[in-house]
């Protein structure tokens, strides 16, 4: 039986290591710095869709990764982490607006689930809530879209690979990654345990370069940070996913409304003088004119999440021919893509097949192991 450790506990390495384990063909150890789904999956906006996602090959592994949430969820019976309900988006006048027109009429074209709605249907029908510029707004919804409360996600996936026989060692980092004959052999933690292994999946999101490195491999990510605000509610306010100009809302479960955009992340990455708590606090100020009834609402939480993303903006998925046994799982959009890529690389792993979905995505279109 092969022996596999997977780096990362986020929601991609959790779904690869309970694909694996669930397999009964591997022995498994989930390995972490930290606690399952607590890294850049706990500071994610968490939207599973393939909305904005260009070029085509990237769209069919986004629009496969969404289908992917709902048959993980008929497959075990229940999926508590995923909140359908689709997306609404509408934009301002000229050129924004223009670009969701174009935008609609490319996903339509491609099979995806885009409509038009006039806002006084969505105030009818989907959110009352909602204070549109004006009755007659043209508003995008995307019906087949979803939230997903990614930490959970990723802790039950974890438990249920427990569950298989995977073994987890959180709190520890990986300090060495030995080879024999040209192949991974074992794993040094930091606290001195030794893990001997037939491979390694280095799903490690933000640290996945750092792993890379320590088997002399280049793997050159340009991370981003995103920004995230946790409001407390009275009541439920919205239902769904709401996309607009200067702020983006999601509900958060019982209680909870989280907000974001990327003009936040922008300054956040961009403008040291802007601190985490003002970008909060105004993009606040934005949701209460989106959703006036958040007057009431106070800022309880802020994270902020760097986001993996190799350097070309493409996914990172399979093997690395120059070193057998080391396969790596690296992406943004990891929400999205989780449960599709446990299960794509799993097989790969343990069968060699490689999906057309993901050959477009190989780590060796990077540097070489030196």
């Amino acid at each position: 039986m092969l022996r596999i450790a997977v780096i990362g506990a986020g929601i991609v390495g959790a779904l690869v290591a309970f694909r694996l384990a669930e397999s009964g063909e591997a022995r498994v150890c989930i390995v972490d710095e930290s606690l399952p789904g607590s890294g850049t999956t706990s500071a994610s906006y968490a939207w599973a869709n393939a909305n904005d996602k260009t070029p085509r090959d990237y769209f069919d592994l986004n629009s496969a990764g969404l289908e992917e949430h709902f048959r993980l969820r008929d497959e075990l019976g229940g999926a508590p982490w995923l909140y359908p309900g689709g997306n609404i988006e509408w934009a301002g006048d000229g050129a924004a607006l223009e670009g969701l027109e174009h935008r609609v009429e490319r996903l339509r074209s491609w099979g995806y689930a885009a409509e038009w709605w006039r806002a006084s249907r969505v105030n009818e029908v989907l959110e009352p809530q909602v204070n549109f510029p004006g009755p007659d707004t043209p508003v995008a919804f995307f019906p087949h879209e979803a939230w997903v409360d990614a930490p959970r996600l990723a802790k039950a996936l974890v438990e249920l690979a427990r569950r298989s026989g995977a073994e987890t060692r959180f709190g520890n980092a990986v300090e060495e990654i030995e080879t024999e004959g040209g192949r991974v052999s074992a794993l040094r933690l930091k606290g001195g345990e030794r893990l001997p292994v037939d491979a390694v999946v280095n799903a490690a999101g933000p640290e996945a370069d750092r792993v890379a490195a320590l088997l002399g491999r280049s793997l050159p990510l340009e991370s981003s940070k995103g920004l995230i605000s946790r409001l407390a509610v009275e009541e439920p306010l919205i239902g769904r996913l709401v996309h607009s100009q200067y702020v983006n809302l999601r509900p958060d479960g019982p209680g909870r409304v989280v907000l974001n955009h990327g003009w936040a992340d922008q300054k956040l990455e961009s403008d040291t003088a802007r601190t985490e708590d003002s970008l909060s606090h105004e993009l606040l100020e934005h949701a209460r004119r989106v959703v006036p009834a958040l007057e009431s609402a106070e800022v309880e939480e802020v994270r902020v999440g760097v986001r993996p993303m190799p350097e070309d903006g493409r996914s990172c998925v399979g093997a690395v021919a120059e070193l057998p046994g080391y396969y790596e799982a690296v992406t943004h959009s990891g929400v999205t893509l989780g449960p599709l890529l446990g299960r794509l690389l799993a097989r790969e792993i343990l069968s060699g097949e490689v999906d057309d979905l993901i050959s477009p995505f190989r780590p060796d279109r990077f540097a070489r192991a030196r």
